[in-house]
């Protein structure tokens, strides 16, 4: 079996909600990280950033309606025939019997997504993506991070910013961060709030256990989340996503009360990273915030997920560490001229994702086309003349 294969699943008794419940910890014994199901459409699998057909037949519309209400609730279907997406968190769990495929003691969580859409020519039909939520979370000793990232990513009080499209992993690092700090500092309260709970963190060695909250079911919101996180003691603060204005100054109140906050933010380097969230404010409040933030951070990082030639995925990330020099050479600029000084401090380092990825591509890991999600044809070229 190739990377861009698989075995069938015998669906010959044909689609239940159990059924699927057992296709579903079929592709986890598969190594598959998403699973896509729509209407008009055959069933499909993510596996190792390839798309591969999973099922022969296609499903129907109203097939998948009735097994979402089984699987799920259906208070879904009507939440996302009014026009809202949904995120909701499955988890299966094996018995003595076997249920599902899984013996007991066995626990698979996965991260569910639903909206509605057109597909093809189906009018409306409703989209779901589940996406695999691995049950033992790498040690973040396995995770390869750079000696320098890795000593500043638990200091004691800031904002920790892990960066990157979807699907680069910032879930993951953000997860082996918390349990090595459970580990390592078991003095240090660890509380989160995440749309929805993915990883377990908790563990039996835990002398406090984190806590995690789960939006819209623990609490309405990220902003309220933080506010009431400083009632309970934390030492470390993690935030799934800062999404507006509201989240980022109660994530900045965290960071200058001497909580440590960790977060997430979809930009693809450093030096986009402080411009795109000073746009969650109207212009006359931008630079305060840059500079609020500024005395804050501690670290930005960005994580991508390459494809490599072995069928595989290789991480490589970008960051800054904010230190006192790099602090200092940026107050002395307007906030407007941070992302090209922290652009050309990166490229002169050589530190960028592009030139992560081209010394991979000359180690032969991944392949050329590869090469195009980190950077434009222009440079690609460039670099290729450059080496000749």
């Amino acid at each position: 079996m190739t990377e861009n294969s698989l075995p069938p699943f015998d669906f010959s008794a044909g689609l239940t909600a159990d059924t699927l419940r057992r296709f579903f910890a079929w592709c986890a014994s598969h190594q598959v990280t998403d699973i896509h199901l729509q209407g008009g459409a055959p069933m499909m699998v993510g596996r190792y950033g390839r798309l591969i057909k999973a099922s022969a037949f296609r499903l129907e519309e109203a097939q998948l309606t009735k097994l979402i209400d089984e699987i799920f609730t259906p208070e879904i279907k009507a939440m996302v025939k009014s026009g809202q997406g949904v995120d909701r968190a499955l988890q299966l769990e094996g018995d003595a019997n076997g249920r599902y495929g899984l013996p007991r003691g066995e626990r698979l969580r996965f991260r569910a997504n639903f909206i509605q859409a057109t597909a093809g020519r189906q009018e409306l039909t409703m989209a779901v993506t589940l996406r695999l939520i691995p049950s033992q979370i790498p040690t973040l000793e396995s995770l390869a991070i750079e000696p320098e990232l890795f000593k500043n990513l638990l200091p004691h009080k800031g904002l920790i910013w892990v960066c990157g499209e979807t699907g680069s992993g910032k879930s993951t690092l953000l997860a082996a961060i918390y349990q090595y700090c459970g580990r390592v500092y078991p003095d240090r309260k660890i509380v989160t709030f995440e749309d929805p709970i993915e990883y377990i963190l908790g563990t039996p060695e835990n002398r406090l256990p984190p806590t995690q909250s789960q939006i819209g079911r623990d609490v309405s919101s990220f902003s309220e989340g933080l506010r009431l996180a400083l009632r309970q003691a934390p030492d470390v603060i993690g935030v799934g996503e800062i999404r507006d204005g509201e989240t980022l100054m109660g994530a900045i109140a965290c960071g200058q009360s001497g909580h440590l906050c960790l977060s997430t933010l979809h930009t693809h380097s450093p030096a986009e990273t402080i411009p795109r969230a000073v746009l969650m404010f109207p212009p006359d409040r931008r630079e305060a915030v840059a500079h609020d933030l500024l005395g804050i951070l501690q670290v930005i990082v960005v994580q991508q997920l390459l494809r490599t030639t072995d069928g595989q995925r290789q991480a490589i990330r970008e960051y800054l560490i904010f230190d006192d020099a790099v602090r200092q050479a940026l107050s002395e600029l307007n906030y407007t001229q941070w992302s090209a000084w922290i652009n050309r401090r990166l490229k002169t380092q050589k530190a960028r994702l592009a030139d992560k990825a081209w010394q991979l591509y000359q180690e032969d890991r991944i392949a050329d086309e590869e090469l195009l999600t980190v950077m434009s044809h222009s440079e690609r070229e460039g670099r290729k003349k450059n080496t000749l």
